[in-house]
């Protein structure tokens, strides 16, 4: 850099000195004055000062060309141009969008199900807590009348009097009543007692008596 400014400087100085001899031998001869070399001095200082003070703004505020160059700079740093890798990063971006979309979606899902899990986890462990519960009470309840020296009475009662007046006298007691009764009674002679119930007021509450009993089996063979 410093050899060039030193060359220009020279040339420079040549052709100074070059115009200063032709200059001295016009002014001689008579052929130029001083009038006309101010006009001179005016018409190349004020060129020379307009094309210092364009050339510089149009190279360096030129955006076009700013544009271009870094351009072809990034063109030739990476092979593709600026458009083609604002395109490729744009593209990738949006593909680990999508897989970031996608796995936390993927996420999510595993969440619910989890949930879902814990929930019927949840139910399942209420639900037998109850079932554990009632058997309890049932196995209470069943061990109570087999102590209640009342209630074998009228058991042995009822086993010994005819099906058609146990269903009357069952018609007179609360279904829980007539449920214990039932169970505690041989097969054989709680199906011919059923039989007699026979209008649909018996009917109705038999079934009602029948259903009770259905679910409290259910809930002990669930219980065990």
């Amino acid at each position: 850099m410093k050899k060039l400014i030193t060359v220009l400087m020279f040339t420079l100085a040549l052709n100074f000195l070059a115009a200063a001899g032709g200059v001295g031998y016009l002014f001689q001869t008579g052929k130029l004055d001083k009038a006309k070399i101010a006009q001179i001095k005016e018409v190349v200082l004020g060129k020379a000062g307009a094309q210092s003070t364009t050339q510089p703004s149009a190279a360096t505020n030129n955006p076009a060309n700013s544009k271009m160059n870094l351009s072809n700079l990034m063109a030739k740093q990476s092979g593709r141009s600026a458009v083609e890798q604002i395109e490729f990063l744009s593209r990738t971006f949006d593909a680990q969008m999508l897989e970031l979309d996608q796995k936390q979606r993927q996420v999510s899902d595993l969440q619910k199900q989890v949930d879902l899990a814990n929930q019927k986890l949840a139910m399942d462990r209420s639900a037998l807590d109850k079932r554990e519960k009632d058997l309890a009470t049932r196995e209470q309840e069943a061990q109570k009348l087999q102590d209640d020296a009342g209630f074998q009475s009228s058991l042995a009662l009822y086993n010994a009097m005819p099906p058609k007046q146990v269903k009357t006298m069952f018609m007179s007691l609360n279904e829980q009543t007539v449920q214990q009764y039932i169970q505690a009674m041989d097969t054989r002679t709680a199906g011919k007692i059923i039989k007699e119930f026979k209008t649909p007021d018996e009917t109705s509450f038999i079934q009602r008596v029948l259903e009770r009993i259905r679910q409290s089996q259910v809930s002990s063979t669930d219980g065990k």
